[in-house]
């Protein structure tokens, strides 16, 4: 079970769940839906110190108003490694959080030991973009971000004719969240255009994961990220969406534990 606390990130007050002992694994959330009750990040805190920052503007970070690029929030990570006396790290990035990953790693790659993208955005492909998150009704984003609509995440979402029917408790923090994401990720569209040319700089070992189903990032950019990076391996996770972590959690412990005890991505 990770426990939430408060780190003073040169000003910013930004919450911080961690839990386990062992080597230091960095954990970068997407939008939402992987932020609570991960039983994947519980069994990794079993052998390793998970650490899953909020990303400013969610939960009880704070700072959003100096966050205007990803570049930003790159460097706002780097002070977040630093709060937390953490020289090298191992890195899990999901959705928005791993185009996050890889921006760190392409600025800092000696503080990135091994990383992990799992349904990144950060990339874009004309033959096969990314779907509408912004705009999608409830409904909508359910089909795209799960292949499992039995899922709570997903029975809530399909239950809603509109976002605004979320109780308070739930919409507000949500609400916030996608706000947000849009500072950084509304144009361009959940890319860096710059990125592509910057990840030969990715040089440590990396594997990308990728649902098979994913209706919200399809599975071209896994390969994409693929060739792209100089020492990667793309897993594809069988009947999963966007969210491996979440609807398969056994078969991404299975990818991720060897893959960071060592084994290489190829």
């Amino acid at each position: 079970m990770l426990t939430p606390i408060v780190v003073d990130v040169r000003g910013r007050a930004t919450e911080v769940r961690r839990g386990g002992d062992g080597p230091p694994l960095l954990y970068l959330h997407a939008i939402g839906g992987d932020t609570d009750g991960l039983p994947a990040l519980d069994a990794l805190a079993a052998e390793r110190d998970v650490i899953m920052p909020m990303h400013p503007g969610f939960a009880g970070s704070a700072g959003l108003e100096q966050i205007d690029s990803i570049e930003d929030l790159a460097f706002h990570y780097a002070d977040v490694l630093d709060a937390l006396d953490l020289d090298t790290v191992d890195v899990i990035g999901t959705s928005y959080g791993g185009w996050i990953a890889a921006e760190i790693a392409c600025r800092w790659p000696e503080r990135v030991r091994r990383i992990v993208l799992a349904g990144a955005a950060g990339l874009w492909l004309d033959e096969a973009p990314m779907a509408e998150l912004f705009g999608a009704e409830p409904a909508e984003l359910a089909e795209r971000l799960f292949l499992d609509q039995s899922l709570p995440q997903a029975q809530l979402l399909r239950m809603l004719k509109d976002i605004g029917d979320l109780p308070d408790e739930i919409l507000l923090p949500q609400a916030n969240a996608v706000a947000a994401a849009a500072r950084v990720a509304w144009n361009p569209y959940f890319h860096n255009p710059k990125l592509p040319g910057r990840l030969h700089r990715v040089t440590m070992p990396a594997l990308v994961i990728w649902g098979r189903n994913d209706g919200l990032i399809p599975l071209a950019h896994g390969e994409r990220w693929r060739q792209l990076l100089s020492d990667a391996r793309l897993a594809v996770v069988e009947r999963a969406g966007h969210l491996p972590i979440l609807e398969q959690p056994d078969a991404f412990l299975a990818l991720v534990r060897p893959f960071l005890a060592g084994d290489r991505p190829g």
